[in-house]
C-alpha cells in the first residue's frame, strides 16, 4: 500500500468516483485496517457489489502486495438485478483503478452473488481474507447469503462492513440480517455509523470497538443483536456545536460579549 496515494483518494479522487461514501466511513476503515496490521494479520479483501469502484478502490489502496483484491458484480447482467440497487460498470470500474491505484491484484468475478459460496471466495482470493464490504442486492435473502459467504471466507480477526443496515430506503437489508442471526453465528456487530455497519468474530469486538470509539467523541453504545455495539454521529459538527468546543472560541466570545457590555456601559 502507498500511504500517498491512499492520501490522494482520499482528498481528491474519491469525489471523481461516482457512488456513496458518507464522512467517517473511510477513516473508520482505514484505522480498523492498520489495527488488523498492527497485529500483522494478512489477507485479501473483496467487496461485492462495487458498483463504480468507490469504496473498493479504498480496499485495494489499503492492500499489500501480496493480497488479491476481488471484485464481485453483476456488471453486464442487470436482468438479475432484481430491486434496482446500483448497476455496476465494468469499464468504469477498470479505468477508475487505473487512475487512482493499479490492477496488478484485481480479480473480478461477474455474476449473480447468490450463486457463490464461501469455497468460491476463498478460490478468488486464494486464502481467507481480512476485509469485506458488502454492498450487493438489497432484499433480505440476497442480504442473508452474502453474510454466510463472507463469514465463511473470513480469516480469524477479519472485518465484514456491511452497507445501508439501517437506510430506511432499503429495509430488506435489516431483515436479511436479521433472518441470518436468527441463528448463532461466528461473528457479531461491533459498530454502525456512516450507513455502515461493521461486524467481526466476537474475541475480537472489543477490541476493534474501541478502535472506532477514538473516532468519534460523541460516540455511545447500545445493543444490536444481542451485542454491545459503538455507535458514531459522522455528521460534521454545526458551527455552533463546534465552536463550543474550541477554547479560541470560547475566549473570542467572552472578548465580543465583554466588549459590547463595556460599550454599553459607556454610551449610556
Amino acid at each position: 500500500m502507498s500511504r500517498s496515494r491512499l492520501n490522494a483518494y482520499l482528498k481528491h479522487g474519491q469525489f471523481l468516483v461516482k457512488g456513496w461514501l458518507l464522512p467517517g466511513a473511510p477513516e473508520a476503515i482505514i484505522r480498523l485496517s492498520d489495527e488488523q496490521r498492527s497485529a500483522n494479520l494478512q489477507g485479501g479483501v473483496a467487496e461485492i457489489g462495487v458498483y463504480h469502484g468507490k469504496l473498493f478502490i479504498l480496499l485495494y489502496l489499503l492492500g499489500s502486495e501480496n493480497e488479491p483484491a476481488v471484485a464481485i458484480d453483476l456488471f453486464s447482467q442487470q436482468e438479475l438485478n432484481i430491486d434496482n440497487s446500483g448497476a455496476g460498470d465494468l469499464e468504469r470500474l477498470k479505468r477508475n483503478l487505473f487512475r487512482h491505484a493499479d490492477t496488478s491484484r484485481l480479480l473480478i468475478h461477474e455474476g449473480d452473488s447468490t450463486q457463490l459460496t464461501s469455497k468460491d471466495l476463498l478460490r478468488f482470493s486464494r486464502g481467507p481474507l481480512r476485509m469485506i464490504s458488502i454492498d450487493g442486492g438489497h432484499t433480505a435473502d440476497i442480504t442473508a447469503h452474502d453474510l454466510a459467504t463472507s463469514e465463511g471466507a473470513l480469516i480469524e480477526g477479519g472485518i465484514i462492513v456491511l452497507d445501508d443496515c439501517f437506510n430506511e430506503m432499503w429495509p430488506g437489508v435489516v431483515d436479511g440480517v436479521h433472518k441470518y442471526f436468527s441463528q448463532q453465528r461466528t461473528i457479531v456487530p461491533f459498530g454502525i455509523g456512516a450507513n455502515k455497519t461493521f461486524f467481526c468474530h466476537g474475541p475480537f469486538a472489543r477490541q476493534y470497538a474501541d478502535v472506532l470509539r477514538k473516532l468519534d467523541p460523541r460516540s455511545i453504545e447500545q445493543e444490536f443483536l444481542g451485542a454491545q455495539v459503538v455507535y458514531f454521529n459522522f455528521a460534521p459538527w454545526s458551527f455552533s456545536g463546534w465552536y463550543k468546543k474550541v477554547d479560541a472560541w470560547r475566549s473570542l466570545r467572552r472578548v465580543y460579549h465583554d466588549t459590547l457590555s463595556h460599550l454599553y456601559r459607556y454610551s449610556s
